[in-house]
């Protein structure tokens, strides 16, 4: 009796198990996973069995020059415990809310390298490259199983949403591609507090997961969410408009709640891009100039770039992505990112012409086509790329909203095809030619044969895509529609595939190992030849084959040698700068571990740039993002001023009018700077910023910034001579006698120091000036001012005293306090919503 009933709960547990092993959706699932790996091992073929890593150093140079290095630092900062929310490895110093620290992916890669180490933590960007073309296969097969579709239709643009041209493209700057995850589940839980069903309670769950992944694309995914739930509430039946209002006012509620959940990484974020960054500067014009921008159309070059890359995003590759010419609107990344495979183009055109006798209401329908005018609309016309940029310049990173909604129609009209439903041929002509057209021009205009191959394959299946939906506007027998419609998936896959794994050949990578050092003569010899090679195809595919000794440089052993040396001589806050490249061209100090000046970042800190920009422009390098010292070496004030104490060289004989031979280390030389480089500096005089603006040129900039501060309340001068007049010879004396000395810091984010006044005067610490900073002089809290447009400083009495500098992340305890309140809302709400329930079923 006692084994029967045993038996029974097992047995329950396999008709469970049996059960959901034979549901639709499960077997859907499975075959995406095993076709998506299939289709992955392909694409990614280089880099999963081959030599290459997911790491580019051409127009996607970003990841090579700037992203791993980053990710390096915070590795190592992490493995040996100093982590801190301010890094002075990454330029003159950078608040660490720069970056995406709480992407989740990106999170897998900082601990496979605490585990495994930086430089092998590379090797796993293109394994989660492809975790997140699998991940966003199913959340959005998840959020269109909210509809009523088939299982097919919605395994079949679940596929193409993963290989999309959004997450291919930008998905290469690895914290881009997220989003393309995030948006999706952010309109799955919208769409369940629409329709009211299980699991609406999460929605404000799920916009708390985007506010702590990024600031720039949560206002994006807001934005557009906002809209989404206008037009759906506007589609629902059986409403009052007092009711709609109202729904949608909850809606927004809902999605504020889920950003003051999130605001204890959100403020943060938000202080660094908002507060810190130029990068969304407006160019303050007035309203109606504001709006004429909004509505002024592009220029032509951006209609016909636009049309190309809805059908293929490798149209306009001069000699692929390395250093041929190329022929964009802005560049490969910046340009509108639409495709997402042949067919969609072909069925949203076809929805637009069917929805009119589509199974809908006609509010519904009318819903649709204001939709349709509006997306028109915002890509056509700047004014969607200035509204999702925060309403400064027109980008169109903003066009990953875009995807899931024009693969929900594509969906829709796999079943209309699917029931029956005809298509207009008229349409199907005229998709079929503007797709010729543009695979023929970029046919003409790309040199590599891969590019061709692949429009080549893009042409083929495009005109078998217009031939089996235009046998299908004639057949009415069920079977052979749905083996046209079997065929037609088959196709798509060529097609999507073709695409997606062109969009990884011919880059300048990285690779998994160096060039031999033995052998480094004779393959730089080569790539030498290549470069002067008459054969054009042959001279731009030089960048692919250029010899390769990044990890023998970035992890050489004397290097360390050297920073360990010096960390055992010098006790003091001083900054380490090279006079040659080895691993990037800004970014090597981020990677090896010392403090340097060089850096390469696109949301610079504004008041260093302004610096940079009125008195030290030669330290930019191709643009106003990349910062670079090893270029501007001899300079040997400009190094002393910054604090930059030594130089590590394989030169033995340096100038010894600028710089003194300290030691040899293996093969590297330490040079010392023969002037007095500190990071701080005493000033008894002060003039305005205005002054220094005026003033500053490279003739007078060594005058003006080593005689006297820069406040935006100083003293005006008219001309640089009135500086010394301003001092007497007793301040000249004290001036010179006094010193301000900082301790080399444990943790960046506490630097502490002492200083020496023989009068009273000011200090100038040479770190960016940022809220967040806190001063305290012998245990007091002082005021930080801005000196010299781009630095800490302070008042100092006469006298000796203490320093201690600290760094807290601006937002971060006001985002604390907020999330914790609305954590604690969004309980209270959740609790009071299930009382109610369960007090209305027991009624």
């Amino acid at each position: 009796m006692n084994e029967k009933n045993n038996s029974r709960p097992k047995i329950r547990t396999a008709q469970k198990l049996s059960g959901f092993c034979q549901s639709p959706d499960v077997r859907a699932l499975c075959f995406l996973f095993l076709l998506l790996s299939a289709s992955c091992s392909f694409m990614f073929r280089d880099y999963l069995y081959g030599n290459d890593l997911m790491i580019f150093n051409d127009i996607g140079s970003d990841t090579w020059q700037q992203y791993i290095m980053n990710y390096t630092s915070i590795v190592n900062h992490l493995r040996d415990g100093s982590f801190s929310l301010w890094d002075f490895n990454n330029g003159l110093g950078i608040n660490q809310f720069n970056f995406n620290l709480f992407d989740p992916f990106l999170m897998l890669l900082y601990g496979a390298g605490v585990i495994l180490g930086p430089a092998h933590m590379l090797l796993y960007i293109n394994v989660i490259q492809i975790l997140k073309i699998m991940v966003a296969a199913f959340a959005f097969y998840w959020f269109l199983s909210q509809f009523s579709f088939s299982v097919l239709s919605r395994m079949i643009t679940s596929y193409v949403y993963a290989l999309n041209g959004f997450l291919l493209v930008w998905g290469q700057h690895y914290q881009f591609g997220t989003v393309v995850i995030y948006f999706p589940l952010m309109l799955l839980f919208c769409e369940k507090f629409i329709q009211k069903k299980k699991g609406k309670a999460l929605f404000p769950v799920m916009v708390f997961l985007c506010g702590i992944y990024s600031v720039y694309f949560t206002y994006m995914c807001l934005a557009a969410t906002g809209l989404y739930l206008v037009f759906r509430i506007l589609m629902l039946d059986g409403l009052s408009w007092k009711e709609r209002v109202q729904r949608f006012l909850l809606g927004c509620a809902e999605m504020i709640l889920g950003v003051g959940m999130s605001l204890v990484v959100f403020l943060p974020m938000a202080e660094v891009l908002l507060n810190v960054s130029s990068r969304l500067d407006s160019d303050g014009t007035g309203l109606l100039d504001f709006l004429r921008q909004c509505f002024t159309p592009y220029s032509r070059k951006f209609y016909l770039s636009m049309l190309k890359r809805m059908f293929s995003s490798n149209l306009q590759n001069g000699y692929g992505l390395a250093k041929g010419p190329q022929q964009y609107v802005m560049n490969y990344y910046e340009d509108p990112a639409l495709f997402c495979s042949t067919l969609a183009v072909f069925l949203n055109v076809q929805f637009l012409a069917v929805l009119h006798r589509a199974e809908m209401t006609k509010r519904a329908r009318r819903v649709l086509y204001g939709a349709a005018v509006l997306i028109f609309a915002g890509v056509a016309l700047p004014i969607g790329g200035m509204a999702f940029n925060y309403f400064t310049l027109p980008t169109q990173r903003y066009t990953f909203v875009l995807m899931p909604i024009l693969l929900l129609l594509m969906a829709w009209m796999w079943d209309y095809m699917r029931k029956g439903g005809r298509l207009n041929l008229v349409l199907i002509l005229g998709v079929t030619v503007l797709m010729g057209w543009a695979y023929r021009c970029g046919y003409e205009q790309v040199g590599f044969q891969e590019y061709k191959t692949n429009i080549l394959i893009l042409t083929v299946t495009g005109i078998l895509t217009a031939l089996c939906l235009t046998v299908l506007c004639f057949l009415k027998d069920t079977q052979i529609r749905n083996v046209t419609l079997g065929f037609l998936g088959v196709v798509l896959v060529v097609n999507v595939v073709s695409e997606g794994g062109t969009n990884y050949q011919n880059r300048v990578t990285m690779k998994k190992a160096d060039v031999p050092a033995e052998m480094m003569e004779q393959e730089t010899k080569r790539y030498e030849e290549m470069k002067t090679s008459e054969d054009k195809e042959t001279k731009y595919r030089a960048e692919l084959e250029k010899p390769q000794d990044f990890f023998r440089e970035m992890y050489r052993v004397d290097l360390k040698d050297c920073l360990n040396y010096l960390k055992e001589k010098d006790p003091t806050f001083y900054r380490v700068e090279k006079d040659y490249i080895s691993g990037t061209v800004s970014m090597d100090s981020s990677g090896q571990g010392y403090r340097g000046i060089s850096t390469y970042n696109s949301v610079m800190n504004g008041n260093i740039k302004e610096f940079v920009e009125i008195c030290y422009p030669e330290l930019f390098f191709a643009d106003h993002n990349h910062y670079t010292f090893w270029n501007n070496v001899e300079d040997n004030w400009l190094a002393a001023f910054l604090g930059v104490k030594y130089i590590l060289s394989g030169n033995s004989e340096p100038d010894e009018t600028k710089y003194r031979l300290l030691d040899q280390v293996g093969s590297l030389y330490i040079h010392e700077n023969i002037r007095d480089a500190e990071t701080a500096h005493f000033y008894s005089q002060d003039i305005s910023e205005e002054s220094l603006k005026e003033l500053c040129t490279e003739e007078t900039r060594e005058e003006l910034l080593g005689e006297a501060i820069a406040l935006e309340d100083g003293t005006k001068i008219q001309d640089v001579s009135e500086i010394r007049k301003l001092k007497s010879e007793e301040q000249k004396a004290a001036e010179e006698s006094s010193s301000v000395m900082l301790y080399a810091p444990q943790k960046d984010s506490v630097v502490t120091g002492s200083i020496h006044a023989e009068t009273d005067g000011y200090a100038m610490f040479m770190i960016p000036y940022e809220k967040g900073w806190s001063l305290m002089i012998d245990g007091e809290e002082t005021e930080l001012l801005r000196g010299d447009i781009g630095f800490l400083a302070c008042k100092v009495p006469e006298g000796d005293h203490t320093v201690l500098l600290t760094f807290r992340a601006p937002g971060l305890r006001g985002g604390a306090v907020g999330s914790i309140l609305c954590w604690i809302l969004f309980a209270g709400s959740r609790i009071l919503i299930l009382y109610k329930k369960e007090k209305s079923a027991s009624a």
